[in-house]
């Protein structure tokens, strides 16, 4: 049978296609659509590469054509509703006997073949065919289980065609006799039959349900029969499903009418329901029915028996007693393949005539764990060889456990008893598992692994399987060549023959066959014509003869490389030292030989013994031969001059002796044989002064076969007078200590020079930042006035800069101003010296315009200014002095002064008091009062030549507040010498005379200001009323 699937981990929603059985179409449901499903399948995917497994349903109705389309695995996949998927979709297992075909390349789920839901599940409903589809690209395990619709494509069938019966004429009304039941291979409403009775008067038909659910029709007896009139009866059973369209299956039913018997056999049940385990031997007792009857003598003696009718199994499978009724097995049973048992058991007395009673006995088989769980491995490839490569929780093969039995007897539980450690199971549904990697693999370690499977089902008295497994791994690229040693080292002799063998350098590598091959090769290219290696051996051979005084030592790196893909390498280092041999002889570097001869000179002091020893003939005395310039005396063994030699080799063959070997017969000379440092053997030299000698040394290294090499040294004693006076005196040398003092006495100076010179600059800079433009200065001070909001003028806001001098004036020569402008006469020869005012072009032009019929010369491009007198600067001045104006009014007005003319004499006109003028004449103070206006608003249009005033905007304002301040005496003007370079030389009293002479009242003092206010009140103007006059002046346009 087949096995019970698991239920779905999640209700699928999906395109149904529901089609009659005529077009037999499909039905499918997709298990994705939901989102439970969606985090089963996030859960079981959490680890990247973990297999993921989900599970999906379809449903097809049975019997549609083959290459009916079932559903698109690849829809459950990224681009897959496109066509754009490139998964690769692999059947697990093939599902029993239903023909499926996979698509590999877009997991098209299609029908291969017929369709029989009869077929595939014949005990179960409903039908449900599961199986695992694999997802390579993914890596992930579909588990589809499509449900096999009925259709209602068989008709019920009775047992036997046709049915015969037997009844006693005397049988009474209501009399019973059961039918047999209408089988029909349909589930559900299709299998569901209605019974139908052709038209008769004796008899009906009845329909009983039993208590198992089934039902059979009953033929009752409505109408006495009798025998002389029928002796037989022809009667048609229909039976109906209910499908659509229905479907019928017939049995003829022939009731035979017999003599009359008194009496019948009577069961004490008409049905019975009776159930047996399926591992029952065969001759065990199922139940013993029993039946009645009140006759005597045969026709109260009854035998049973099976109906004639029954199937073949029944018969074969169960037998009854006919004496006692026992019904009891003949065969063993088998629940998987038979679960229920239909018996029709008759009971009939002996006598003539017997008219039969009818029992129904439903046999129910129940289910043992008589059947051990059933392993089937699909592996993910055609073999179980596993690539070493694999990650961790890498999908192996699927793992199908199922046990035909049912209830617990089916559950079934598997496990991995050995191999655990580097495989592991993973349940995806109730029957199957997923075998995966649980470590990392390595070839190397191991090659071949053995896993033992234990499927074990859950009944009361388990029952186990085992499942062996051998999984082999491949090899893989993963391991690099590694050499025997982690550095190499070799010597060669020096002006070794070549090609000569140094060593084999040895690398492994586990893997297998061109992944484990290795090649060598060297990469420095600076060790190529050198050195070779043998690409397969290793041998490494020197190429060319070395030369230990050239090359002492040689590195280069040497690789190993497999033959795998993508290709590995390991490199290691390789030094060559050369070896020295003594192949050089020493070479005598000083004294300096010419044709293997050293001319060396002793200059001997004839009074003292003491020599001096210079090279060459000693003509030049000055030059002096390997010795240390200072005069030596001739006590002990002295000093004469030092051998020095030197050979290329090394070590011992390096190491020099030196030996005198000629030319020292008497044992004048002592070398010394390590250092090579001659001495003198005598203790006075003044009795060689004037003979000569000539010596040979020896000079020989320490190797096994000893080089040397011969020189001749002519030593040549002389007399010498200048050397006799030179060492009768002190050496004239400086000592360093003096040497010394005197750099540093020399940096010292050079520093104080520096220091000097420095100061003397910075004090110069400083008296030039001393000097003060004023011109600079005052541009400066206006731009940052100009950028300075507005606002209300206090007292403290004025400075004034006294401009005008009251000192009388030397006669000046003519200056440039002073030529006559167009329109203007000279002053003259007798005025008072003039201080200038310069008007710039725009003041002037301004001024010109200005209509004033007060004062003609205003007309005429000129206007005067008074100016104080100068008054003495006494402690007690004159109450009234005279106010006088200064300059004439035909002056050019560009060369106007603005100075206090010097005292009139004696005998001039008396001067007036101040407001002794007439009425109409305006007074000094008034006239300077009015002129400052003037001024003021000539500079305002000036600076703002494109602005428009009124006496309600803020300039004029200030200028009108600045003014009345001046003139009602509440503000005294201080000496501001700020932007001079000098200051005022004549003490605080001039200073004072100064900012009284500004002053547009007469009087600077406390004591005269009430007086000079009683006589100002005839005349006094309001400032307000002058500026607002002068204004209007000023903005008038030119007649």
């Amino acid at each position: 049978m087949r096995r019970q699937a698991s239920k779905p981990r999640a209700a699928c929603r999906g395109s149904e296609v529901v089609g009659f059985a005529s077009s037999m179409m499909l039905l499918s449901r997709s298990a994705l659509h939901l989102p439970a499903l969606w985090w089963w399948y996030l859960f079981l995917s959490a680890d990247a590469q973990e297999v993921a497994t989900f599970t999906v349903q379809y449903r097809v109705f049975e019997e549609v054509p083959p290459g009916t389309v079932i559903g698109t695995l690849a829809e459950h996949f990224e681009g897959g509703k496109n066509g754009e998927t490139t998964e690769a979709f692999q059947l697990m297992e093939t599902p029993g006997r239903f023909p499926l075909h996979v698509g590999s390349r877009d997991g098209v789920l299609s029908t291969a073949g017929r369709v029989d839901r009869e077929q595939l599940c014949r005990h179960s409903d409903p039908c449900w065919v599961s199986f695992d589809v694999l997802a390579a690209q993914n890596l992930a395990l579909i588990h589809v289980e499509v449900q096999v619709l009925d259709i209602n494509d068989n008709a019920p069938r009775f047992p036997t065609p046709e049915l015969e019966l037997e009844m006693s004429e005397s049988a009474s009304l209501r009399t019973r006799i059961p039918l047999d039941r209408a089988l029909d291979a349909d589930t559900g409403p299709n299998a569901r039959c209605s019974y139908a009775l052709s038209p008769s008067e004796h008899f009906a038909l009845e329909v009983v349900s039993s208590s198992d659910g089934t039902r059979h029709a009953e033929l009752v007896v409505v109408k006495e029969v009798d025998r002389e009139l029928h002796s037989s009866f022809d009667l048609v059973l229909t039976a109906t499903d209910h499908g659509e369209p229905p479907k019928s299956g017939t049995a003829l039913i022939k009731v035979i009418v017999l003599d009359s018997n008194d009496n019948s056999p009577v069961f004490a049940e008409s049905s019975l329901t009776v159930e047996i385990r399926e591992d029952a031997l065969p001759g065990t007792l199922l139940v013993t029915v029993t039946a009645t009857d009140p006759d005597q003598g045969p026709n109260g003696e009854i035998e049973y028996s099976l109906s004639r009718h029954a199937p073949p199994e029944v018969l074969s499978t169960f037998g009854i007693d006919a004496r006692t009724g026992s019904i009891t097995l003949k065969r063993p049973l088998d629940y998987e393949e038979t679960h229920t048992y239909e018996l029709d058991v008759q009971a009939r007395d002996l006598g003539a005539n017997p008219i039969p009673a009818h029992c129904k006995i439903l046999v129910k088989v129940l289910d043992v764990n008589d059947n051990a769980p059933d392993v089937h491995v699909t592996w993910a490839m055609r073999a179980p060889v596993l690539s070493e490569a694999l990650p961790k929780d890498s999908f192996v093969a699927l793992v199908t456990a199922s046990d035909p039995d049912s209830g617990s007897n089916g559950q079934v539980h598997c496990s991995l008893s050995q191999g655990y450690e580097h495989f592991r199971l993973k349940r995806t549904n109730s029957h199957s598992y997923v075998l995966m990697t649980n470590a990392t693999l390595d070839r190397e370690l191991r090659a071949e692994y053995n896993l033992t499977l234990v499927v074990r089902d859950h009944g009361d008295f388990s029952l186990a399987v085992l499942k062996h497994l051998t999984i082999c791994i491949s090899d893989v690229n993963d391991n690099a060549p590694s050499f025997e040693k982690e550095t190499y080292e070799v010597a060669v002799a020096e002006n070794s023959e070549a090609p000569a063998f140094l060593l084999t350098m040895r690398a492994t590598d586990p893997d297998l066959g061109f992944n484990g091959k290795i090649t060598y090769s060297i990469l420095d290219s600076s060790a190529s014509g050198l050195i070779s290696i043998d690409p397969t051996t290793g041998d490494v051979f020197a190429l060319q003869a070395f030369d230990y005084e050239q090359v002492r030592s040689l590195e280069f790196l040497v690789t190993a490389e497999d033959g795998g893909h993508p290709k590995l390498a390991s490199n290691i280092s390789v030094r060559l030292a050369v070896l020295d041999r003594n192949d050089n002889a020493p070479i005598i570097t000083a004294p300096a030989l010419v044709g293997g001869v050293a001319m060396l000179s002793v200059l001997v002091n004839a009074e003292t013994g003491c020599f001096w020893v210079v090279s060459g003939n000693g003509s030049t005395p000055g030059t002096l031969g390997l010795t240390n310039a200072s005069l030596i005396s001739c006590v002990g063994a002295p000093f004469l001059f030092t051998i020095v030699a030197r050979d290329v080799d090394s070590g011992i063959n390096g190491a020099l002796r030196y030996d005198l070997v000629g030319g020292d017969d008497a044992g004048l000379f002592i070398l010394d044989p390590l250092l090579g440092q001659v001495f003198l053997n005598a203790s006075n030299a003044s009795s060689l002064a004037g003979s000569e000698r000539e010596l040979v040394v020896q000079v020989s290294d320490g190797g096994d076969i000893p080089l040397h090499t011969l020189a001749r040294v002519r030593v040549v004693f002389r007399h010498h007078g200048a050397f006799s006076k030179i060492s009768a005196q002190d050496p004239g040398w400086l000592s360093p200590s003096v040497v010394v003092v005197i750099c540093l006495a020399a940096l010292l100076g050079g520093c104080l020079l520096l220091l000097a010179l420095t100061l003397s600059l910075r004090k110069k800079e400083k008296k030039d930042g001393m000097a003060y433009n004023c011109r600079e200065a005052e541009d400066a001070r206006r731009q940052q006035h100009l950028k300075k909001p507005h606002r209300q003028i206090q007292k403290t806001d004025i400075h004034l800069v006294p401009l005008l001098r009251g000192r009388p004036r030397e006669a000046e020569p003519p200056h440039p101003c002073q030529e006559d402008l167009p329109g203007t006469t000279a002053p003259a020869p007798g005025d008072s010296p003039q201080a200038p005012l310069h008007l710039t072009p725009t003041l002037y032009r301004t001024l010109r315009n200005q209509r004033t019929q007060k004062d003609s010369d205003e007309q005429q491009g000129t206007f005067s200014l008074p100016i104080l007198q100068r008054r003495p600067c006494q402690p007690h001045r004159l109450k009234n002095p005279v106010k006088e104006a200064a300059s004439p009014p035909d002056a050019p007005l560009h060369c106007r002064s603005l100075v206090k003319p010097p005292q009139a004499p004696m005998g001039d006109a008396p001067l007036s008091p101040v407001g002794a003028e007439g009425p109409g004449q305006p007074q000094p103070h008034q006239h300077i009062l009015r002129s400052l206006v003037r001024l003021s608003l000539v500079a305002l249009a000036e600076q703002s030549p494109t602005g428009e005033f009124a006496m309600e905007s803020p300039p004029v304002q200030q200028i009108s507040q600045l003014l009345t301040l001046l003139h009602q005496g509440q503000f005294q003007p201080k000496t501001n010498h700020r932007g001079n370079k000098y200051t005022a030389k004549n003490g605080s009293r001039a200073a004072g005379l100064d900012a009284d002479c500004l002053s547009t009242k007469d009087s600077g003092h406390g004591e005269s200001e009430a007086e000079d206010r009683d006589s100002e009140s005839g005349f006094d103007i309001s400032v307000q009323q002058l500026v607002g006059e002068e204004l209007e002046t000023l903005l008038e346009p030119q007649a």
